[in-house]
């Protein structure tokens, strides 16, 4: 009685999550990789180097924010350590 209990329990859970997930596309989140395939399944690669879902005409709005922003700075010639 268990052992059916506790696979009923099993396939109820299974059949539960299988009908309800449904994974969230983004309209653009990757860059486009220097190897084919350059996307992912159902996305292609523009102009812009991102992976646009297919069908969608919105512009990625970080495509900038694939260069990153030198914040270093030099040292002034005044800070050079003493020669002992």
């Amino acid at each position: 009685m268990r052992r059916l209990l506790a696979v009923a329990t099993l396939a109820f859970a299974a059949a539960s999550f299988s009908g309800c997930f449904n994974v969230d596309k983004p309209t653009c989140s990757y860059a486009c990789s220097d190897t084919t395939p350059k996307c992912p399944d159902d996305y292609e690669c523009r102009t812009d180097g991102y992976c646009h879902l297919t069908g969608t005409t919105e512009a990625c709005m970080f495509s900038d924010a694939s260069v990153p922003i030198d914040m270093s700075m030099p040292a002034p010639a005044d800070l050079t350590p003493p020669n002992d």
